[in-house]
């Protein structure tokens, strides 16, 4: 079960939740306080084993760090202070040691921050803090990730990207835990096949340390990052892409994180209710419940299409998707990942090829599924090179 669940705002009733098998959760500090998360340790610890990683969030946006700034290792004088100094991370690194045992978590992900440049300055205290974070937590059972933060535009330039991994991985660590921050829109599909390709390399250096790699902050692309070697991916509820970087925060306020969407494996593409009726009246009801998508939640939301006491699916929407996350992750587990992914990719092209054709036109406008072309091109690229 190579899939996380970010705990985002009012997730903690997901974790039981029939067909969503995921290895572990990863707490979120910007959506709960300090004392909820004590209390939800404690009784999470008594229904499942399933692995706990706390990433701290510090590279939360100035001014949107919700509770972060609650918690007891994040620092009174973030906004002042330099943020080089080994002595003030020294602190939050003693802090969140201490808290991070106090919750009783299983992994801790280094608590680095968004930086104005990604320079060796920058990676080196990364580096240096993170190592001292091994330190203190090597007489415990709790492993440290260390987060590599990068900005997925600089990631075109390989030389950039083989700069990255070698500051990263000379170090003490018990894996890697990517974060993602780019330009796209949360809801939008990366469509930089230079930069997804950027990501991709990036995802084998750090493999090449065979320690895992855990992506976080992920929706469908998660199929290319496991292709590229990931060990594993984390999406939320909201299948909100790099939820908690900076694109997150340039939306209209309300965002649509409300409204009800249904994930197909055939298109690999979040279509409405619909679309899933306008697939249907056309004659292409084989592209829906397709693969992954086809689970218990899938079968739920159209069984209640044909209700007369129809119901809204919001709910059932995110449980649907995460389904899918955690099913598609599994089947590419133990696998030829990137084989499959290619095959996957291939026949979703040629699946939306035939709806324009036939001018089966989805709700949303961007809703096209031309993202998969340059998807295409950036795993022909890699398994290439």
């Amino acid at each position: 079960m190579p899939a996380y669940m970010h705990m985002g705002h009012d997730t903690e009733n997901l974790i039981d939740e029939q067909a969503l098998a995921f290895q572990g959760i990863i707490l979120s500090p910007v959506n709960r306080e300090p004392e909820f998360l004590l209390k939800f340790m404690k009784k999470l610890r008594t229904k499942t084993t399933c692995e706990v990683i706390l990433d701290p969030q510090l590279y939360f946006p100035r001014g949107k760090r919700g509770c972060v700034n609650k918690q007891p290792y994040f620092p009174s004088d973030f906004e002042s202070v330099d943020v080089a100094s080994p002595a003030w991370w020294g602190h939050i690194v003693g802090s969140l040691a201490d808290y991070a045992i106090k919750l009783n978590i299983d992994l801790v992900a280094f608590p680095t921050i968004h930086p104005r440049i990604w320079d060796d300055g920058y990676f080196n205290t990364c580096v240096k803090s993170s190592n001292e974070l091994n330190k203190i937590l090597s007489k415990t059972s709790i492993k440290v990730f260390t987060t590599v933060l990068v900005n997925t535009s600089q990631l075109a330039d390989e030389k950039f990207v083989l700069w990255t991994a070698s500051l990263v991985t000379g170090q003490i660590t018990s894996g890697f835990y990517l974060v993602l921050s780019g330009d796209v829109d949360p809801r939008r599909e990366l469509n930089d096949s230079e930069e997804i390709l950027g990501i991709m390399r990036l995802i084998r250096e750090l493999r090449r340390t065979k320690l895992p790699v855990i992506v976080s902050h992920c929706a469908s692309d998660m199929i290319l990052f496991r292709a590229a070697g990931a060990t594993a991916c984390a999406t939320g509820k909201f299948f909100n892409l790099r939820r908690f970087t900076k694109s997150r925060y340039n939306e209209p306020d309300g965002g649509g994180g409300q409204l009800p969407y249904w994930f197909e494996h055939s298109l690999l593409s979040f279509i409405r209710e619909s679309d899933i009726l306008r697939l249907k009246q056309g004659g292409f009801d084989n592209l829906v419940c397709n693969g992954p998508s086809d689970n218990i939640w899938g079968k739920a939301i159209l069984d209640n299409f044909q209700k007369v006491s129809y119901k809204p699916w919001l709910g059932n929407g995110w449980r649907q998707y995460l389904a899918w996350f955690s099913k598609a992750s599994e089947e590419l587990d133990g696998n030829d990942a990137s084989v499959i992914v290619h095959d996957w990719l291939k026949a979703a092209e040629n699946n939306w090829i035939e709806l324009e054709d036939a001018e089966i036109l989805m709700e949303e406008p961007r809703n096209n599924g031309r993202w998969l072309r340059p998807w295409r091109q950036a795993l022909a690229k890699f398994l290439k090179s």
